[in-house]
């Protein structure tokens, strides 16, 4: 029992900190890149690299979209900074929850196929990003984005496990 409280805790805090940054982007960034960066160094040594390969998969994945003209961010650059802490943050959520969950890798990517594009859905809502092509063509491309990336990346951490 202890260990599916440690999940939800887990699930929470990343929750609160996505909205945190979401909604105030620049302003706290300093804060959103040393949160991603502590945690990050929280993770086992041998899981770090994981993390970070996500995290910058996932955010060649946003540039992209972003070059493509599917998305584009609030602000001047083409990947902010406060997406970057962002993509740090949830591959370090992740990888712990990849860890320690006794979930199938299969149905984790299929979570993140379906929770991944939500997320951009909320963001766009709240002014964070814009969709630049109607919403069923961006979720249309971004669904499998994300379970191309989740499955090679579970497929990695398999070999790990």
């Amino acid at each position: 029992m202890r260990r599916y409280l440690q999940v939800f805790l887990l699930a929470v805090a990343f929750d609160l900190y996505w909205a945190l940054v979401v909604l105030f982007r620049e302003q706290g960034l300093i804060l959103w890149l040393a949160l991603a960066i502590l945690a990050c160094l929280l993770l086992p040594s041998v899981y770090r690299p994981y993390a970070i390969g996500l995290a910058a998969a996932g955010s060649l994945l946003d540039a992209l979209w972003a070059l493509t003209g599917l998305i584009d961010f609030a602000g001047e650059s083409l990947m902010p900074l406060w997406m970057v802490a962002l993509w740090l943050m949830f591959a370090t959520v992740w990888t712990q929850l990849t860890r320690t969950t006794t979930l199938p890798g299969w149905l984790l990517t299929l979570l993140a196929a379906v929770g991944g594009p939500v997320a951009y859905l909320f963001g766009e809502r709240l002014g964070a990003i814009t969709f630049l092509e109607p919403t069923v063509i961006v979720v249309g491309w971004m669904v499998p984005g994300w379970l191309v990336l989740m499955l090679f990346y579970h497929l990695l951490m398999g070999r790990q496990k």
